[in-house]
């Protein structure tokens, strides 16, 4: 079955347009968040970046000033100016620019894709086959509206091999040229690709060799093309030295043959079916076990087929030594699959399927409804696996902190903070989702360290902090007690409060330097267990005390093998008379000689309706199990209660049971 391009290629154009206005009519609007945020909002700010410095190429810049004014070593980001070009001609910053512009970059190289199928194949229904193969693929949807670079390297891949193919059928010295520009181009933009120009250019060296005879003209133009590669790569290494860099620039081995088996069987527990679906890996063996039982059949006679087996070999030598190098990587990051051993399967694919036969009209409608059926599921698991890409929940703290940074921008223009002021947003999670929604350049601090803290906060040459209201108690406060003393609040959103250098260094408590007075506490209670409750109304569950064990004489509570939830507070919104967000301050003191596997601290807000509201801390993340007792301070910050019937709830769960004693919980509703 054979059908023009005239008329085939218009109608692929249509069916991948209606499959992508079903996978993407929600997600085309999305800030660059959920799976591998971090990575994707980096992008996403080299393409501001570009606007931001006057669309200065050869100084990539972010808004992260953690590097010499916020100048970055990067892999060739000609993607993200071009979509800086774009969004200047079009007025706007939106990341829909950005999502649309890999996106149709992707569908651009789907139909070379295509076209070099067919090439191979001589089959429509083969050649629809690999093309659905690739676009829905899990891990090919989810990135393909995205912002990483690899969907624009794997479709310049795309177009380099099917010129590279017309070559090798004619001989046309212009296919060899375009064919080298795109696989230039791919390494440029994603290194790991380099390995593709490699495999070609050795097939060409051991060519040579066999056939004792040089083509200059090949030699001419495949040390063009990795001197261009090689010029940027020595370029980048002077921005390094120079500025420094946000993004990898190791590598990252495994320690040990256990650390490799690890990794390897972490990529299979969480990516495996991220990157193809159940129904992918039954085809792809179906298609390569009949390739054998064919082979041991008959001998190919095809010499291009040959060709294309041995690059094959090569490609997988190539890419199984760079997983070796980027070992660690793989299990957190599933595109280096993209980047590396998703082509060398792509093309065992479509050549596995060259010799699979459809030529009777009973042949031609069976291969139909398999194309058919095949897309079909392809499709339903590939949307499942969608649907778990793009969930998060209380445990997402880079999630939590994009939400908590929505609105800055517009806090701080209205506190009348120059747009040129740095800064240093401790906790951030990522190097640039905060800055760019406060729309400021600034410094990270990604991990709550003493160490980073103290470093950050005298070495950066900042102007104002930004810390997250919900960990500043926990994770900020806990790790570094100077910064109350060395910071002064300014204000905050109610989610995040920046801050400015104290005139005075003066030790606070910790209520002085949250401000909670009485005049904004709306509710206070302290249990120590050696009294009886006063608010029997709204605290629950204080009846189990021990003697044996406590912080403060002569009594404690407890948790044991019988009891899943401890001291539990509950209260309605309508008690509490307020429409803003509300800060909860708890404290208390714990003692476990286990470890504090899985038991919270848990806030929630509910109604009848929904859950408005659910945070929790992990113990675990807290304290240790020792002999000694150990105080425990957190922070919540609520929503605005949405009805007179919501019900705040704080309480202590331990699921796993273990033995646990608490003592002196004092819980402060404050605004």
């Amino acid at each position: 079955m054979y059908i023009s391009n005239k008329k085939s290629i218009p109608l692929l154009i249509l069916i991948l347009s209606v499959f992508c206005v079903i996978f993407y009519h929600n997600t085309i609007k999305l800030f660059p968040a959920f799976m591998h945020s971090w990575t994707q909002s980096d992008r996403y700010a080299l393409a501001l970046g570009f606007i931001n410095n006057g669309f200065d190429f050869l100084h990539p810049q972010t808004f992260n000033w953690m590097v010499k004014d916020g100048i970055t070593r990067v892999d060739f980001p000609i993607n993200e100016y071009i979509i800086a070009v774009l969004m200047k001609i079009l007025g706007t910053t939106s990341f829909v620019v950005f999502r649309v512009y890999t996106l149709l970059l992707s569908l651009i190289g789907l139909i070379y894709l295509y076209l070099l199928s067919k090439k191979i194949t001589k089959s429509e229904i083969k050649s629809w086959l690999v093309v659905f193969f690739v676009f829905l693929s899990p891990i090919y949807v989810y990135y393909q509206d995205g912002f990483i670079p690899t969907l624009p390297a794997l479709s310049f891949i795309f177009i380099a091999y099917y010129h590279l193919f017309l070559y090798q059928e004619n001989k046309a010295k212009k296919h060899f040229i375009i064919s080298t520009l795109f696989f230039t181009l791919a390494a440029l933009v994603r290194m790991p690709f380099i390995i593709l120009m490699l495999a070609v250019f050795l097939q060409l060296g051991l060519a040579y060799i066999k056939e004792r005879k040089i083509s200059f003209f090949q030699v001419l133009i495949s040390v063009t093309g990795f001197g261009l590669f090689l010029l940027y790569f020595l370029y980048n290494l002077h921005l390094y030295r120079i500025y420094g860099s946000i993004f990898l620039d190791h590598l990252m081995p495994p320690k040990s043959i256990d650390d490799l088996t690890v990794v390897l069987s972490e990529m299979c527990k969480h990516w495996l079916f991220h990157y193809f679906t159940i129904w992918h890996y039954i085809l792809l063996l179906f298609t390569v076990g009949l390739y054998f039982v064919n082979l041991s059949k008959r001998k190919e006679k095809v010499k291009i087929v040959d060709t294309w087996k041995l690059h094959i070999i090569l490609l997988l030598i190539g890419f199984s030594i760079y997983f070796v190098f980027m070992a660690r990587q793989y299990y957190a990051h599933d595109y280096y699959f993209l980047d590396s051993f998703f082509t060398p399967i792509l093309l065992t694919f479509i050549f596995s399927l060259k010799n699979i036969t459809i030529e009777s009209k009973k042949q031609i409608i069976i291969y139909s409804v398999i194309l058919g059926s095949t897309i079909g599921l392809f499709s339903f698991s590939s949307v499942k696996i969608q649907t778990e890409r793009y969930s998060t929940g209380p445990w997402d703290r880079t999630e939590i902190t994009r939400q908590n940074f929505i609105g800055t921008d517009k806090f701080l223009e209205e506190k009348g903070i120059a747009k040129d002021a740095k800064i240093l947003v401790i906790d951030a999670y990522t190097y640039n989702v905060p800055l760019i929604l406060m729309q400021r350049n600034g410094y990270t601090v990604l991990k709550t360290s003493y160490k980073e803290m103290s470093t950050s906060l005298f070495w950066c040459k900042w102007d104002y902090v930004a810390i997250q209201d919900n960990y500043l108690v926990s994770d900020v406060i806990k790790n570094y007690p100077l910064i109350t003393s060395l910071l002064e609040r300014i204000g905050g959103t109610g989610k995040v409060s920046f801050y400015k250098r104290s005139s005075k260094m003066k030790t606070k408590s910790l209520k002085e330097f949250l401000a909670i007075s009485p005049e904004n506490t709306l509710y206070s209670s302290t249990i120590n267990f050696d009294e009886p409750i006063k608010d029997t109304l709204h605290i629950k569950g204080c009846g189990h005390i021990t003697t044996e064990n406590f912080y403060s004489a002569p009594n404690s509570g407890f948790l044991d093998s019988t009891l899943e939830y401890g001291t539990t507070l509950i209260i309605k919104a309508k008690e509490l008379k307020n429409n803003t967000n509300l800060k909860i301050l708890l404290n208390a003191a714990v003692w476990s000689n286990q470890k504090f596997n899985s038991v919270q601290i848990v806030a929630s807000v509910t109604n009848p309706k929904a859950t408005v509201f659910y945070q929790n801390f992990n113990l675990s993340d807290y304290v240790k199990p020792t002999v000694n007792w150990q105080h425990i301070e957190f922070q919540f910050v609520l929503p605005a209660f949405q009805t007179e019937d919501d019900e705040l709830k704080i309480y202590l769960w331990n699921p796993k049971k273990i033995l646990i004693n608490y003592d002196d919980w004092e819980i402060v509703i404050y605004k």
